[in-house]
């Protein structure tokens, strides 16, 4: 197995000189650059993207015991700092390239949780007690603003003084990466006051964004939890499966690990029969329910799974999941990598041909799915086959 991590290991270091070759352009980040290195100067730059990069490349700064890509998140984070806070608390979602602030009220929530994610892994990299101070500022924020008294779920549908807007609604992503960014900060900064919070948001989402009788995941409801039509995303599904896990583990609740792990594998094979591509290999993402929409497949859709299989292995030790790891680290390396120029391309047709009109870096595509892919993948290899595997 050292082969696979020694593999990742420079799969990381292809994604992050891409980086720091094309998107640190001239001191400044480029929010959208295509392979080759040409950027869209007028293209919008997002507080969620920046945050992205606070998280990939501390992270794998961290993993990597390597310094040289560090001005690149702290780039990202005096971006973040003087350009994105908002006055009247949290920060902007996107400022355009003549600096006016472009709002958006149903994700501008999702933002605010994963710019504390970010931040968490930052202090983790540097140790800065100001970093650690703005992430107590952005966590008290989120609680004070972005919760519902009533039940604890997380509001999205602000205006951009946070008052609420006509239309709120709860979404898995927002509830998911809170979950996440507890789950962090519990391990980063040592807080035993996250367990609560944790085991709080834990069972609000197996409630709710999750149908006990199918197994199917919900990705969105109005403020009064009615489920709201939309898409069915099988990468939403994986990742919420593999991190409920690890949420259930990180407060050591055997019951509810127990029901989680249930979970997550009925998950993967609800995946593996809906969006395994059986002819061409790579997962599928987009569906009306079980009928599938869009034949393209996207790089983060082929993370989160390569994850989640894993993870379902970890809990079984049935080889199935294990064979679909690989095969799936087998497709990222030879369709969505790009070995020559780094990074990995943004989506592929069915039969795996780039779509190299769009870019590898934009405003949704910034260091965290495929950079997550990388440091996950290697550490359940490392504890799957060197380690003696994960316990409660």
């Amino acid at each position: 197995m050292n082969f696979y991590i020694d593999r990742l290991n420079n799969e990381l270091r292809n994604i992050l000189n891409f980086w720091y070759k094309h998107v640190f352009h001239d001191q400044c980040i480029a929010s959208e650059v295509y392979s080759g290195g040409t950027i869209n100067k007028g293209a919008p730059t997002g507080s969620l993207f920046l945050s992205k990069i606070l998280y990939g490349v501390s992270a794998a700064s961290r993993h990597l015991k390597e310094n040289q890509y560090i001005p690149l998140a702290d780039k990202a984070y005096i971006d973040l700092t003087t350009t994105f806070k908002n006055p009247k608390g949290g920060f902007y979602w996107a400022i355009n390239n003549n600096g006016k602030i472009i709002h958006d009220e149903l994700n501008v929530s999702y933002a605010q949780t994963f710019i504390a994610y970010g931040l968490i892994e930052y202090y983790a990299l540097t140790a800065n007690e100001q970093v650690k101070e703005l992430l107590s500022e952005q966590i008290s924020f989120i609680e004070s603003i972005l919760v519902d008294k009533e039940d604890g779920s997380l509001m999205d549908g602000f205006h951009q003084d946070w008052k609420p807007s006509i239309s709120q609604s709860k979404s898995l992503g927002t509830h998911l990466h809170m979950l996440e960014t507890y789950v962090k900060l519990s391990e980063v900064i040592k807080d035993g006051s996250c367990n609560m919070k944790i085991e709080n948001l834990l069972e609000l989402i197996l409630t709710h964004f999750i149908n006990n009788k199918n197994c199917e995941v919900i990705q969105n409801f109005d403020n009064q939890w009615n489920a709201m039509p939309g898409e069915n995303w099988i990468g939403h599904n994986m990742e919420l499966g593999w991190s409920i896990c690890r949420a259930a583990r990180s407060i050591r609740n055997e019951q509810l690990y127990k029901k989680c792990s249930q979970i997550a594998i009925e998950i993967c094979n609800k995946a593996i029969e809906l969006a395994f591509d059986k002819q061409y290999g790579g997962m599928f993402n987009r569906f009306d329910k079980k009928e599938l929409i869009v034949t393209d497949k996207e790089w983060w859709t082929q993370s989160e799974s390569v994850i989640g299989f894993l993870n379902a292995y970890s809990l079984t030790t049935d080889k199935k999941y294990l064979s679909y790891a690989i095969r799936l680290l087998e497709y990222i390396d030879n369709i969505f990598s790009d070995a020559i120029d780094g990074e990995w391309y943004d989506s592929v047709s069915r039969d795996g041909t780039p779509y190299l009109d769009k870019p590898k870096v934009h405003f949704w595509k910034s260091l965290y799915h495929n950079v997550l892919y990388c440091l996950e993948t290697s550490n359940y290899l490392q504890k799957l086959y060197v380690g003696a595997g994960e316990k409660v």
